[in-house]
């Protein structure tokens, strides 16, 4: 039934495919597309030689090589920060989560790019998009929005991979479904739930736990600390999953302290999709680590011990061998949403 409710869903938007005319995407951005021999995308505020810079959309080999800028908007009158990016199969188009760097905390906006052609539309404005996956087969998108810009329960939600034929998958009171990813087959997605106790099932309120669409939990436990201020997250939550290129398996991170300067320490931990199956820690200490993603290649993620300090993108293997930093940037560069193009 998990399955055949996302897949009920994603039949219905890939069944509109093609219904609509014309060219949504007419507005213009200096952009590119990546280089051929480019393994990751990530977005920085390192283009400018003055740290704090709002992001742009980044590029570099599996070496660390080869550093390119993609997008060109953090310049423009009206400058943007791309806070996350999801590449398409092709490598030449992202949708990715922008915002300015005026905007009020939350104020995100969901965006199409093709950056072979500078091309860009938004698909999502009136609403606080909080992340966004497109599937690896390129029919669809997932991501995790308010309702309204005035409301912070999030839903998961599908559609087109031009915004069209969007549906709401959860729907749910008391609920936020955040950091949605689709798994390699597009057959089903982990996410975050977060519930109040009014809500059912809802087995550790006010946690962050990873769910398996719809409702099966991978993780589980109550909070064992404090809140860390300005997020919806407690020590002891669960965040940021994605799938093992085979499907079985999900990386996620949990919060094991406030410190980092305000931005949470965090373990990386590694659970398989079997019944009963308990998470193991690959990568633990007090260091901020952000959302991490897993290819072929191995598992990246952006890694910082202080805003004031370095931060840097560090490749492992899923047993958390092998630990390899292909980037350093300073911290203030804000360096994450590292993400393997296809």
């Amino acid at each position: 039934m998990l399955r055949r409710s996302l897949l009920f869903a994603l039949a219905l938007v890939s069944a509109a495919c093609g219904t609509t005319g014309g060219n949504p995407f007419a507005a213009t951005a200096p952009s590119r597309p990546p280089a051929a021999n480019a393994a990751l995308e990530f977005v920085s505020g390192s283009w400018s030689s003055t740290p704090g810079q709002p992001r742009e959309l980044m590029a570099i080999a599996l070496d660390g090589s080869g550093l390119q800028q993609l997008t060109g908007c953090a310049t423009a009158a009206t400058p943007c920060d791309v806070l996350q990016v999801a590449p398409s199969p092709d490598r030449t188009r992202v949708i990715v989560v922008r915002t300015t760097p005026t905007a009020e905390a939350g104020a995100n906006a969901l965006y199409f790019m093709d950056l072979s052609r500078s091309v860009e539309q938004v698909l999502e404005s009136q609403r606080r998009v909080q992340a966004a996956d497109w599937s690896a087969d390129g029919t669809f998108l997932l991501y995790s929005t308010a309702g309204t810009q005035t409301t912070t329960d999030e839903d998961l939600y599908t559609s087109q991979s031009n915004g069209t034929s969007e549906q709401n998958l959860t729907s749910t009171v008391d609920v936020r479904e955040r950091s949605p990813r689709i798994d390699p087959f597009g057959r089903t997605a982990v996410y975050e739930r977060i519930c109040e106790a009014t809500a059912t099932p809802c087995t550790d309120p006010g946690v962050s736990r990873i769910f398996l669409f719809s409702t099966t939990a991978l993780t589980s436990g109550p909070a064992t600390g404090p809140a860390l201020p300005g997020t919806p997250y407690q020590v002891g939550s669960d965040a940021s999953p994605t799938f093992s290129p085979d499907g079985t398996q999900v990386v996620f991170r949990r919060l094991n302290g406030t410190g980092a300067g305000g931005l949470g320490t965090w373990d990386l931990m590694v659970v398989a999709l079997t019944t009963g199956a308990v998470p193991q820690t690959i990568v633990s200490g007090p260091l901020f680590r952000g959302a991490p993603d897993w290819g072929s290649a191995g598992i990246v993620y952006v890694e910082t011990d202080d805003p004031s300090g370095t931060s840097q993108l560090v490749l492992i293997q899923p047993d958390g061998s092998g630990r390899t930093v292909l980037r350093t940037e300073p911290a203030a560069d804000q360096m994450g949403s590292p993400r393997w193009l296809p």
